[in-house]
C-alpha cells in the first residue's frame, strides 16, 4: 500500500514539472539564435515564399550584363573616335531641320515674298510669289527663252521681255496660284525659270498635270555642250515622259540662239525659225510654218528669208496668222 502511494506521488510531481517547462518555453522572452551572416530571401525575411525570387535574380543578372556591355561599347566608340555620337547626330539633325524650314532663300539665294491679286468674282486669283532679294544676284541664264518675273504694276507674274524693264522682280523660289480660294498651280522658280516639280489641280483639288524641270528645261531633256566644262549649251532636245516633245533649242558658241521650234513626238510642228550668228538690225534667217500636231501631214511652208542685214530675200505671198 505504501509502495503504491510513493508511485502515485512520483507520477504527479513529474507531470507538474513537465507542464511548467512547456509554459516557460511558450512565454520565454529569449530570442532564438539566428544566423545573421546570410540574408533571408523572400518576403518577411524569407518566411513567405512567393516564387518570384528566382526571376528577380535573373533581372539583376541582366542589368549587370547590360551595364558591362554599355561600358565596353563606350570604350570601343572612344577608341574609334566616335565618342558622343548620339549628341553629334542629334545636333546634325537639328541643323538639317533648320536649313529645311528656311523660307527666305532658295538654292542659297536670298528671296523676298510678294502677293499677287487680280481678277474678280469666282475668277479672283491670288499668287504667293518669291523674288530675288538683291539686284546683284539677278544672273538670268541667256539660254532660257521664258523668264518669269513679278510685275508690281499688274500685281502678278508675267513672262514678257525683261529688256529695259527696271521694275521687273525675278521669280525665285516657291510659287502658288489660287483661283476662288482653291489651289490650282504650284512649283518652284530658279532665276525666273521653272525648276523642280510643277503641279496643276482641278476644282476638286484633283491632280491634272505634273512635270519636272531643271533650270527651265524638262528634267528628262537631252542637253549637249560646245565645251567640256558644260557651260556653253549647244542643243536642247526636249523629253517629257520619254517622248521627244516640247521646245527644241540650238545655240551658237556665243550663246545666241541658232534654231528654235516645237516638237510633238519627234515631229516638227508650228513655227520654226533659224537665225544668223551675226546680223545688223536683226538675226532672223528663215521662218517656217508646219502642221499643228504630229498628225497634221502638212508640208513645211517657208514664210520668209532674210540676209545678215535683215533685208527680206523671200516673202511668201500667202497670209498666215
Amino acid at each position: 500500500m505504501a509502495n503504491n502511494y510513493f508511485v502515485l506521488l512520483y507520477l504527479f510531481l513529474l507531470s507538474s514539472f513537465s507542464v511548467i517547462a512547456q509554459n516557460k518555453a511558450v512565454f520565454s522572452d529569449k530570442k532564438p539564435l539566428i544566423d545573421t551572416t546570410v540574408k533571408a530571401k523572400g518576403l518577411f525575411g524569407g518566411r513567405l515564399d512567393t516564387g518570384l525570387e528566382k526571376q528577380m535574380d535573373q533581372v539583376k543578372k541582366l542589368k549587370s550584363e547590360s551595364a558591362e556591355w554599355k561600358k565596353e561599347s563606350k570604350a570601343f566608340l572612344d577608341e574609334m573616335g566616335l565618342n558622343n555620337l548620339g549628341s553629334k547626330t542629334a545636333k546634325l539633325a537639328k541643323n538639317i531641320k533648320k536649313k529645311i524650314v528656311l523660307k527666305d532663300e532658295y538654292e542659297g539665294i536670298k528671296t523676298e515674298r510678294r502677293l499677287g491679286e487680280y481678277g474678280s468674282g469666282n475668277r479672283l486669283t491670288y499668287e504667293e510669289i518669291n523674288v530675288v532679294k538683291y539686284v546683284e544676284d539677278e544672273a538670268v541664264s541667256p539660254y532660257n527663252q521664258e523668264i518669269w518675273w513679278f510685275d508690281p504694276s499688274q500685281r502678278r507674274i508675267v513672262n514678257s521681255s525683261l529688256k529695259d524693264n527696271k521694275s521687273a522682280q525675278i521669280c525665285h523660289g516657291p510659287f502658288k496660284r489660287f483661283v476662288n480660294q482653291v489651289l490650282v498651280e504650284q512649283g518652284f522658280f530658279y532665276m525666273g525659270a521653272k525648276d523642280g516639280r510643277w503641279e496643276n489641280y482641278g476644282p476638286e483639288f484633283e491632280l491634272e498635270n505634273k512635270q519636272y524641270f531643271k533650270r527651265g528645261f524638262h528634267s528628262e531633256s537631252t542637253i549637249t555642250y560646245h565645251d567640256d566644262d558644260k557651260k556653253k549649251i549647244k542643243e536642247i532636245i526636249p523629253r517629257v515622259y520619254g517622248k521627244v516633245t516640247g521646245q527644241y533649242l540650238c545655240f551658237f558658241p556665243n550663246g545666241l540662239i541658232k534654231e528654235e521650234g516645237k516638237l510633238d513626238d519627234s515631229v516638227k510642228i508650228g513655227r520654226w525659225r533659224e537665225f544668223h550668228e551675226k546680223g545688223t538690225g536683226g538675226r532672223l534667217k528663215k521662218e517656217w510654218r508646219l502642221g499643228k500636231d504630229k498628225f497634221d501631214q502638212q508640208e513645211g511652208i517657208l514664210i520668209q528669208e532674210r540676209d545678215t542685214q535683215s533685208k527680206i530675200i523671200y516673202q511668201n505671198p500667202q497670209k498666215f496668222d
